[in-house]
């Protein structure tokens, strides 16, 4: 059996229950419930009481944990999940080999309670990836009592990255991220690392077929709280995911999609290498995560009234959730002012020396929203509008 990634990205498909960014934790429980109510067991529940299900396919004789969204607002990594799960369930050479050797859990949405109102920490402000010594939270417990049921052999630790990061040496943003997390401050290469790094490294020679110069290394600076960290340092190879911005994609379908399919590889290399540690010295050579985009720069902007200097206008995206939605909102707000000459931007637009104008003549400043004039032109929520409204 060869595997061929360009073949598979031709008739992958997603599942076509979720197609928004956001994920409602009831609509992900009903799912759930319908179609894998015998895969799936309920492992506890958050601190509002919302359930949280391991969902298990595979009989192999190794073990697999995947878990998602301990971070509510980053649901790339739970929705890929069931994209991988709907092609496990398909009857293909490659899944059937996935299923023989392995035994895979899936926690599913381990913060539902911070999904449910689209923040990073959990109800009680607490940021579970950061919770691993003192397990102040139940989500915590709940992960590190599933990890400690069996031995597994391999974990993925599944999230999503801001748009500000980019590929360094490149003008692009980094679509994803990888890490073999370090197992203490001077960052060794341990035996357990270089387990991670080699089946890192084949998910880079095979996904930057599809998105070239947008896979970065995400920083492998030691948290001593983080889950990975922990994980790593307890001899079970650990991979982090980081879903980041596809140019105009800030719905995350396209990430999704090349999310899933870096999944797929990975589990599939896993399966037919006998040495996971092979090749890890390419894992090296992957390019860092650089902190390098806004999502839109105005350049040249006049600034003063009494001098024709000009600076450029940093506008960065806020995500919100409001009561009710099914989907997510964009909120455009200043970033940064000056020399952004060193910064890319997902959208950059010469202003011209135009001046910047702003409602009841109020002055610029970090954080308020980007609703302005650029001269004759109105910007609304970041955004250039064509024709007066």
């Amino acid at each position: 059996m060869t595997f061929n990634i360009l073949e598979l990205d031709k008739t992958f498909e997603l599942e076509s229950n979720f197609n928004c960014r956001y994920l409602s934790p009831t609509k992900l429980h009903h799912f759930l419930i319908e179609y894998y109510d015998k895969h799936i067991d309920k492992i506890g529940c958050s601190e509002l009481g919302k359930p949280i299900y391991k969902l298990t396919l595979g009989n192999g004789s190794k073990n697999i944990l995947l878990w998602s969204q301990m971070h509510g607002n980053e649901t790339t990594g739970t929705l890929s999940c069931l994209d991988v799960i709907k092609f496990l369930a398909e009857d293909s050479a490659i899944s059937k080999k996935i299923l023989e050797a392995f035994t895979l859990d899936f926690i599913l949405m381990l913060n539902p309670d911070g999904a449910e109102i689209w923040t990073r920490r959990n109800i009680l402000g607490i940021d579970i990836n950061r919770d691993f010594l003192t397990s102040s939270s139940i989500e915590m417990q709940l992960l590190k009592k599933v990890a400690s049921s069996k031995k597994y052999d391999l974990a993925f630790n599944l999230h999503d990255q801001r748009t500000i990061f980019g590929v360094t040496g490149k003008k692009e943003p980094a679509t994803l991220a990888f890490l073999s997390p370090s197992e203490s401050e001077n960052r060794e290469i341990t035996e357990t690392r270089k387990k991670s790094m080699g089946l890192i490294a084949d998910i880079y020679k095979e996904i930057s077929q599809v998105i070239p110069n947008k896979i970065s290394r995400f920083t492998d600076e030691f948290y001593p709280r983080s889950v990975g960290d922990n994980f790593q340092k307890l001899g079970i190879p650990t991979i982090l995911f980081e879903g980041g911005h596809y140019p105009k994609d800030y719905f995350r379908q396209n990430t999704r999609r090349y999310f899933s399919l870096a999944l797929i590889t990975a589990l599939y290399y896993a399966t037919v290498k006998n040495n996971w540690e092979e090749n890890y010295e390419v894992y090296e050579t992957i390019p860092k995560n650089s902190t390098s985009f806004y999502d839109i720069i105005y350049r040249n902007v006049q600034l003063s009234s009494i001098n024709d200097t000009k600076a450029d206008l940093g506008i960065q995206y806020s995500e919100e959730i409001r009561k009710g939605d099914t989907e997510i909102i964009f909120v455009a707000k200043i970033e940064d002012i000056g020399d952004l000459s060193l910064m890319h931007a997902h959208k950059e637009i010469d202003a011209e020396g135009r001046y910047l104008s702003l409602p009841d003549g109020k002055l610029p400043k970090i954080g308020i929203l980007a609703d302005f004039k650029l001269d004759e032109w109105i910007i609304s929520n970041g955004k250039k509008l064509e024709h007066w409204v």
